[in-house]
């Protein structure tokens, strides 16, 4: 089910999104078999709502009325144990998503009708019924959300038996559509010699008060809260906007729970949101620290990998709005406001 915005209930079409659908959607259903199509962004910015999106396409996409085909695939990563991604978690639940018999019942309420010994259930003996069962089932597209879960390791070990779990939805005749946080490009998810050269990868961002555009989208993006929320002043959202992009890292879903916080405060003490309430709800400052200093990484890595441009000005977190470009909307905010906003609570 999707999620809307907390605040409005509705859905908000910032530029940030809209770029990343048109990017990401088309290249999920139109790129080569053979392929990895990685989308990256922060927490909460919208990442799992857009693969979402991506998985109703393919599946449109894709048909085939061939017996046991199943075209497209889809699982949401999550980690086992210590907070590790496990490989034959992994293998474990593609397979199931395949409908694999031996495989399919594990762990469902109905698992003790279906009753087989664990005996095979090996790493190397998953990975073969795994590539088995994706030619049977005619597999044109394995999805992956959450996918930066798969770099929770600091065992190179590890990580390399993860890639070699996952290695087979990524073929001559399939391709592989993943999306996650920025960890997957500072952690080196995909530097295995089986994925050079293969990966596409669609940057959602954030945004950036360095950038003039991100300014204007950012303003516009207040002042449709604005027309949502009791506010003591119909300019506070405004008023603080150099507070709200910092606070936020400028990521809308993040900027969404800050003033969802704010209505909810201010409903509780019956007052309108005034300056008070509104700093009161704005992230703890670790919290702050740690997103940004993960959307410096990821920026970093694809600057790197020559994903973002190499003059990219200074990453988010570390830097206050210029004084020449501060609140430039107090007098004049924005004339042609976006009506509804899309959040997704992703991470």
């Amino acid at each position: 089910m999707q999620k809307v915005s907390r605040v409005t209930g509705g859905i908000i079409r910032h530029r940030l999104m809209e770029e990343a659908r048109s990017l990401f959607v088309p290249l999920s259903i139109d790129a080569g078999d053979g392929l990895v199509v990685l989308l990256l962004g922060p927490t909460q910015s919208g990442k799992s709502m857009l693969f979402r999106e991506v998985v109703s396409s393919l599946d449109n996409a894709f048909r085939d009325d061939n017996p046991g085909a199943i075209p497209v695939i889809d699982l949401q990563i999550e980690t086992v144990g210590d907070g590790r991604a496990r490989p034959k978690w992994l293998g474990i639940e593609l397979l199931k998503s395949l409908k694999h018999p031996v495989y399919e019942h594990i762990g469902a309420m109905d698992e003790g009708d279906y009753y087989a010994p664990s005996k095979g259930r090996d790493e190397g003996t998953i990975r073969i019924a795994l590539k088995e069962g994706l030619r049977h089932r005619s597999v044109r597209r394995v999805c992956l959300d959450e996918v930066h879960l798969l770099t929770h390791t600091k065992d190179p070990d590890l990580r390399a038996a993860i890639l070699e779990s996952i290695k087979s939805t990524c073929a001559i005749d399939r391709t592989l559509i993943a999306c996650g946080g920025y960890e997957i490009a500072y952690r080196g998810l995909f530097d295995s010699a089986h994925f050079c050269g293969r990966v596409i990868t669609c940057d959602f961002g954030s945004y950036d008060v360095d950038r003039k555009e991100d300014v204007h989208a950012w303003a516009r993006i207040l002042k449709t809260y604005g027309e949502h929320l009791k506010l003591k002043s119909d300019g506070l959202l405004l008023d603080e906007f150099e507070f709200l992009m910092i606070a936020t890292n400028g990521v809308v879903g993040l900027l969404d729970k800050m003033l969802w916080r704010a209505a909810i405060t201010a409903k509780a003490k019956n007052c309108s949101i005034d300056r008070g309430i509104l700093l009161s709800c704005a992230p703890p400052a670790d919290e702050k620290a740690a997103i940004g200093k993960d959307i410096q990484l990821g920026r970093a890595a694809l600057r790197s990998m020559d994903v973002l441009p190499k003059s990219t000005s200074a990453d988010v977190g570390e830097r206050s709005l210029p004084e020449k470009v501060r609140r430039p909307f107090e007098r004049n905010p924005n004339r042609n406001a976006v009506m509804d906003i899309t959040l997704d609570v992703d991470d």
